[in-house]
Order: C-alpha cells, then structure tokens, then sequence
C-alpha cells in the first residue's frame, strides 16, 4: 500500500467468534472500527456505553491483530444506524462535556486510537430516533468536546452519502480527522451505483471538507427490495453462485446478483477496483467498508487494499 491511504473496516464486535477474525488479514486493514457502542440514560445524562458481547468481541480483536503482528489503528464507533439519544447527548454543556470524558475513558480502558461518531444523520428523525432543530450545530459543539477531550487521537465520523450540505462542514473539517462518507444504501435497487459514489463524494469535497479527509465506503452487503435478499452478505450470495446457484453481472455502473430469478445490487472485487481508481485519481483519503465479516475467502478485502 502507497501514499498512507486509509484501508479501514467496520467490524460489528458483538457478532465476532475467533474462527471468523482469523480468517481476516488484519495487515490489509490500516483502521479497524469496532461497532458499536450505544447510548443509554444515566440518571440525567446520556453516555456510550459498551455491551458484555461488543467489549468481548473488541478483546477478540485485539487478541486476533496481536497475533498477526498487524499494526491497525483501532477506534471505537458509537451509534450506528437507528441508535437513539445523540440529540439528549449533544443537547448542553454538561452532557456533551459527560459524553467525551466516556469517550476518553474508553480510549484508556481499551488502549483505542481514537473515537468513531455514527450518529449519522443530526436532525433528522429517522427509524424512531429523535430529531431537533439544533442538533447539526449540537453535533458540532459534540465533536469539539470530544476533540478536547482526547487531544490527539483519532476523531472520525460516518456521514450520509447526500448529506453534504445539512451540517456545518466547515468547523467539522477542523475537528474531524476523516469523514466516511456512507456510499451504500444511496438505492434499493442500485445501491453503490459508481455514478451515485461519485456524485456523494464530489457533494462533501465542493463543500467544506479536504479531499484527503474523504474516505469512500463499499458495502460487504445487497440490497433488495425483496425482503429474503436485503441485506444479504456478500459471502451467502458468492457461495450460492459457486453451487450454481445464481450469477454476477454488471449493468450501468453497479454490480448485481441474480439468484431464483430474483436480482440485488452488491460491490464485487471489480467493482471496487474501480472505485479504488477513482479515489486515487481524485485525492481521496481512502475507503472503508461494512462490514468485514460477510466477505469471501478475503476477496474483498483483497480488492480494496491489493488495489490502494
């Protein structure tokens, strides 16, 4: 790998069993995000806080990585899709200052590089998390307290894909150390679509934020809207083309399978050598993925690092 692009991967900790992780080459990932941690009340306050399952899975990793003698950098991501309370946590002083002094503790406790928000749309109500006025320039003054609560680390964030001009990029930009720009899920039925990654990418770099803190995300994931395949990994479709199953082919800029007729919209290792090229060509910082556990025999992984 040239250039110190970021090769990052999401990994949801609390699904993680030792067979799977050594399965991973952790030397082809520069940044591990270990999703999630989630918010939940405490007497007046808001916090992150880390489940028995996420933190033994966590331990799991660090344990697979050391093995390895792979040099990843390792945040901790709060939130994730539908994760509630970041509009109550960002809300005031008292508990945005509550929130980072957590997200330091977390940063000792579990010798982490940094800290990964997902609170990924601020002020938006979406699958039953609540939304106020304020929250963009909430998530903002977040971002700030975390910052100067643990100085140096790592401080990154997912963003969605066509929400480059609903925050305050500008001031982010200063805070943040790298943006994951949420290229997936942008359509049911072409949902990684080149032309969609494209235009996301090209949206944040026009507004506010360096091309190098930039980092393009491929989903290890279909979408459908037929419900049995939405959300189907990459390495169920992949087995299933191997038994003859179904087929891969490409249309339009997007990646599909068809399986018993029925057609879903996925990244293949072509696919993302493609959007690999087009990173590089534009200055990117890099890309990431979700999620690291639904690859194949590491072709994925293979594509998006092999290609950096």
């Amino acid at each position: 790998m040239k250039n110190n692009y970021i090769c990052g991967s999401y990994i949801p900790s609390a699904e993680a069993k030792q067979e799977d992780l050594q399965k991973i080459n952790f030397n082809k990932i520069t940044h591990v995000f270990i999703a999630f941690s989630t918010l939940h009340r405490e007497n007046d306050l808001y916090l992150p806080q880390v489940g028995s399952d996420t933190e033994q899975g966590l331990r799991l990793i660090q344990k697979e990585i050391a093995r390895q003698k792979a040099s990843c950098q390792m945040l901790i991501s709060i939130g994730g899709a539908g994760a509630g309370f970041f509009c109550e946590a960002s809300s005031n002083e008292e508990n945005r200052k509550a929130f980072a002094l957590r997200c330091a503790e977390f940063i000792s406790r579990y010798s982490l590089d940094g800290i990964d928000l997902d609170w990924e749309f601020p002020g938006l109500r979406h699958l039953d998390v609540s939304a106020c006025d304020h929250c963009v320039s909430d998530f903002t003054l977040l971002c700030r307290a975390i910052r100067e609560e643990i100085g140096g680390k790592l401080l990154t964030s997912a963003m969605g894909s066509d929400h480059w001009n609903r925050l305050e990029n500008t001031q982010l930009n200063k805070l943040l150390d790298y943006a994951g720009i949420m290229t997936y899920d942008m359509d049911e039925e072409s949902h990684s679509k080149m032309s969609l990654t494209k235009s996301a990418m090209e949206g944040w770099a026009a507004n506010g934020f360096d091309r190098e803190k930039l980092l393009l995300g491929v989903p290890f994931y279909a979408r459908s809207r037929i419900e049995k395949y939405n959300w189907m990994g990459y390495d169920i479709i992949k087995e299933r083309v191997i038994n003859g199953d179904g087929k891969i082919f490409e249309k339009d800029g997007q990646s599909y399978a068809q399986l018993d007729g029925d057609v879903m919209s996925i990244d293949t290792p072509e696919a993302i050598k493609e959007k690999v090229s087009y990173l590089k060509e534009q200055g990117f910082g890099g890309i990431f993925c979700w999620q690291e556990l639904s690859d194949y025999n590491g072709e994925l992984r293979d594509a998006m690092y092999i290609n950096i």
